[in-house]
């Protein structure tokens, strides 16, 4: 077994703040710390960003809820009804709601995604649009689910906060819908706290930028044929700014993308490699249909019918060993059994529109089977991987059956 013993606590942290990075964000406290248009650093995030993704527009928020509450308030029709995860975190539904939009829950697979065929069966005529989650950085089977929102002529929507490097067919994820959203705070590409927008659409970026920016982003951006223009001064009454410390540190990873992004793909190979010949764990990685993992974690599935040892029992040995980063998550699980989507809440902060499809098979299976590792990504991180997957080997080399 592994030690863990030599390894400098917390196991986990990131971004790697070294000299460039402190640089960058102390080098903004003089330059601004409000940026009312795109002429500062807020802009130049939002010029990178959307050149890392391939996108046409991209509108930087102060948190990806708050990029999904845009299309949220401004995309979809009063009245209509949108389909969500039932496996994902839970602002990838709760902003539809918050606008009074019904929300029906789709199943997922055993990658933990929605697929064509869990939508179609969660579809009624009254759904306008489909939102889905690459979980875990796995790309859902775009395909297929554009073919059936192309098919009934619904918005479709894609949460990529978990799949800055993901891809399908050379195409990154968040080029495959209407509009795409990446949450930055603490992902692979990380501003700290902080949201973005990204989209092929001109009405939407301009409807972006009157929901959340207003005044002068908008008297210069949007378009004059927009019929929302003449509410420019002030936007649609909402401020989901970016801060401009947040963008400076965003700005400071998407210069070094390419390392993180060669430096997590090593690290995703070699726990694979470790790893998967014990059988009881197997890291999470759509390999075929010209996918590419998009790198927020090594999500893995345990397989308790190899294993001496429940997954509770093995999550806590490796533990009590010192391995503290192994996790079951807690807040991205089946939130369709969370208070905020019952209608029976005793508080009421939104108008609560959920509706339940029962059963979940497959998100029953998918949650009570997945553990989750982080991928570091920086330079000295390779004491940390070694560790990890030697102890992950040898723990599962003792509980296999």
């Amino acid at each position: 077994m592994a030690s863990f013993d030599d390894l400098t606590a917390p196991h986990y942290t990131w971004p790697l703040l070294d000299s460039t990075v402190r640089r960058m964000v102390n080098d903004q406290l003089s330059r601004s710390l409000s940026d009312r248009d795109a002429s500062g650093i807020v802009g130049e995030f939002e010029e990178a960003f959307r050149q890392f993704v391939g996108a046409q527009y991209a509108v930087s928020f102060s948190s990806g809820t708050g990029a999904l509450h845009c299309l949220a308030a401004t995309q979809i029709p009063p009245g209509s009804r949108v389909i969500a995860p039932a496996y994902t975190f839970f602002a990838t539904a709760s902003p539809f709601a918050y606008e009074g939009i019904d929300v029906v829950f789709a199943d997922c697979d055993t990658y933990g995604n929605v697929t064509a065929d869990t939508i179609e069966r969660a579809y009624t005529p009254d759904v306008s649009a489909v939102i889905i989650t690459h979980m875990w950085g796995v790309p859902c089977e775009m395909r297929e689910i554009v073919e059936f929102c192309h098919s009934k002529s619904l918005l479709l929507f894609e949460d990529c906060s978990h799949a800055h490097f993901g891809s399908i067919d050379g195409r990154r994820v968040g080029l495959h819908a209407d509009a795409a959203v990446f949450s930055t705070n603490q992902k692979a590409i990380t501003s700290g706290e902080g949201g973005i927008l990204v989209t092929n659409s001109r009405r939407i970026h301009d409807d972006a930028l009157l929901f959340g920016h207003y005044n002068k982003r908008c008297y210069q951006e949007v378009s004059d044929s927009h019929p929302g223009k003449a509410l420019a001064l002030t936007g649609y009454g909402l401020k989901y700014r970016m801060h401009t410390l947040s963008a400076a540190l965003g700005l400071s990873q998407l210069a070094i993308a390419d390392e993180i992004e060669r430096r997590r793909r090593l690290n995703l190979s070699i726990l694979k490699e470790s790893i998967e010949p014990f059988g009881i764990l197997r890291v999470i990685d759509r390999v075929d249909r010209g996918c590419l993992h998009g790198l927020y974690v090594a999500g893995m599935r345990f397989s308790p019918e190899h294993s001496r040892m429940s997954r509770a029992e093995f999550l806590a040995e490796f533990g009590r060993r010192g391995g503290a980063e192994l996790d079951a998550p807690g807040s991205t699980k089946d939130i369709t059994a969370e208070p905020l989507f019952s209608s029976g809440s005793p508080s009421h902060p939104i108008t609560r529109r959920f509706i339940h499809r029962e059963p979940l098979p497959g998100v029953e299976q998918f949650a009570s089977t997945f553990l989750k590792l982080p991928l570091w990504g920086y330079p000295g991180d390779e004491a940390f991987v070694e560790s990890y997957a030697e102890g992950l080997a040898s723990l599962s080399r003792e509980a296999w059956v």
